[in-house]
């Protein structure tokens, strides 16, 4: 009989994060489809609904099998079926899109970072789900003439090699044209913040508590700083910026979610663009672009560890699985 290796701190880490997210999208989808009007946006949504909850349930079978703690994440009590709908049906889409496009992210973090056999099997499946619902909802968006592609510049004829070092000029002198990679990260990081923003300007107006609602007006302003940030050097090149989504937003003030989970969505959106920002600075090669990075990912991490200040406060913060802290027991 063969035993079953224990699970190593990056799975652990994995399927607690991934548990949790489902648990939360379980919630959201349940109003989701309660206000949903759209009949070809409303099978992806029941599709994301049952992805989340097939997840739920393989996870928490491998937690029974190693004796481990079930997270609380998130229930029925952090959901308003009656709440009047806050956004358009459309930008639900769109946010479906930018949510599996941060799933793939993550759960190919959690199969390569994970050695047992049974956990990547759940990843690969995770990532699997996540690509064939990611494409329905791209073809989607297509479809409805809401996607916006990213610039088109020249294809190249020929093959050149960089000679001179004023390739990597940015504050001083003439700047080169944006490559193709530069203006793929400028474009993905507007894209991301215009639903980022849209997304804080409607939470802002339901949330409940007074510092909440602050944070989330905060939230909104940092989006917009940083979309004129891109979109100015994305027009010095006379290159076009992605769709702002600030108008699919309703004026109702009943929130449909808990602060709890309105915190919990903003903290993982803010993360993931932290990411996305070291990889943009990663590969940039004009130094304006990476000074731009620097200061908004600088901002951001300001702003993420102020979210983490309020979910603390109100004990809305699960504590992550953690080492054994050997000091205390000296």
């Amino acid at each position: 009989m063969t035993t079953q290796a224990n699970l190593t701190a990056s799975e652990v880490a994995n399927l607690w994060s991934a548990y949790n997210d489902n648990a939360a999208t379980i919630i959201k989808m349940k109003y989701v489809l309660a206000i949903m009007e759209d009949n070809e946006i409303r099978p992806i949504a029941e599709k994301t609904q049952q992805f989340a909850e097939q997840n739920i349930e393989q996870i928490k079978q491998i937690y029974e099998n190693e004796d481990h703690a079930v997270p609380v994440g998130f229930t029925d009590a952090d959901v308003d079926l009656t709440a009047p709908r806050l956004f358009a049906d459309t930008f639900f889409l769109v946010f479906l899109q930018n949510k599996f496009t941060m799933n793939l992210t993550s759960y190919t973090m959690g199969l390569t970072h994970s050695t047992r056999s049974d956990i990547r099997d759940f990843f690969t499946q995770c990532i699997d789900t996540s690509e064939q619902i990611y494409n329905e909802t791209t073809d989607l968006m297509l479809s409805k003439g809401i996607y916006a592609r990213s610039p088109f510049i020249p294809v190249p004829k020929t093959v050149d090699t960089i000679e001179r070092q004023n390739f990597l000029t940015g504050w001083l002198g003439n700047r080169r044209p944006l490559t193709a990679i530069e203006i793929d990260q400028l474009f993905f990081n507007i894209q991301r913040n215009a639903i980022g923003h849209a997304l804080l300007i409607g939470f802002s107006q339901v949330a409940k508590a007074k510092e909440v609602r602050e944070y989330m007006r905060r939230g909104a302003d940092i989006a917009e700083k940083h979309i004129k940030v891109f979109n100015s050097v994305l027009t010095e090149e006379d290159l076009p910026s992605s769709m702002i989504w600030s108008s699919n937003i309703e004026e109702t003030t009943v929130s449909p979610f808990s602060d709890k989970l309105l915190m919990y969505e903003v903290a993982g959106t803010t993360q993931a663009g932290v990411g996305y920002y070291g990889q943009s600075l990663a590969s940039a090669q004009r130094r304006d672009l990476g000074s731009h990075y620097m200061r908004v990912l600088g901002e951001s991490l300001e702003y993420g560890e102020d979210g983490a200040n309020i979910t603390i406060k109100h004990a809305w913060l699960e504590e992550p699985p953690q080492a054994v802290d050997r000091r205390r027991k000296i």
